[in-house]
């Protein structure tokens, strides 16, 4: 039997494909799924829409807006929990309602984020200084951060934005860990 080898970079591109999803597709981690409907109701929550205005837009029962938060705030606090089981975090808090977990990682001895959004899927974010000059990912590390900021609308100076990937990334662990305490 020959043995196949998977490089590193290609199980990120893997997991990452693995959570990212269309209007057709639902998100898979193991404990449940999470439906389009589901994501957008929790999305458009998380923006500070009341029930009542996304059961309107949706052209849905007010009470199936209430059950389709309710069941994606229990699949993405698992989504969360589990991938911080999976990379031996210590959870601190868990925010299911704008898809945020805080923790340490004992291995890397640096606090971590664990994200979940509608654009980027599960994403953790580790404290630490990159080498984002020379690395393959910046570029896209760049557009992902950016686009978790966008979503979540944190604010960003020229200074901070025009900064490396892990400048980008420490400073959104900042504002997520600051929002949770």
């Amino acid at each position: 039997m020959r043995s196949q080898r998977v490089s590193l970079s290609a199980k990120f591109k893997l997991f990452v494909n693995l959570v990212r999803f269309t209007e057709r597709d639902t998100l898979a981690l193991s404990g449940g799924y999470l439906t389009f409907k589901q994501l957008k109701v929790w999305d458009l929550k998380r923006k500070g829409f009341r029930e009542a205005g996304i059961a309107k837009e949706l052209n849905v029962s007010r009470q199936a807006v209430h059950k389709a938060a309710g069941a994606a705030d229990g699949k993405i606090s698992q989504a969360l929990m589990e991938t911080a089981k999976v990379n031996k975090i210590r959870v601190g808090k868990v925010d299911p309602a704008v898809g945020v977990l805080s923790g340490f990682s004992p291995e890397f001895r640096t606090p971590v984020v664990i994200t979940f959004s509608a654009k980027n899927g599960v994403q953790i974010w580790y404290k630490h200084e990159g080498d984002c000059e020379h690395c393959d990912h910046g570029e896209n590390c760049r557009e992902m951060l950016l686009t978790e900021m966008e979503e979540r609308n944190i604010e960003l100076s020229e200074a901070v934005g025009s900064g490396s990937p892990s400048k980008l990334a420490e400073y959104l662990i900042w504002r997520l860990m600051e929002v949770r305490q």
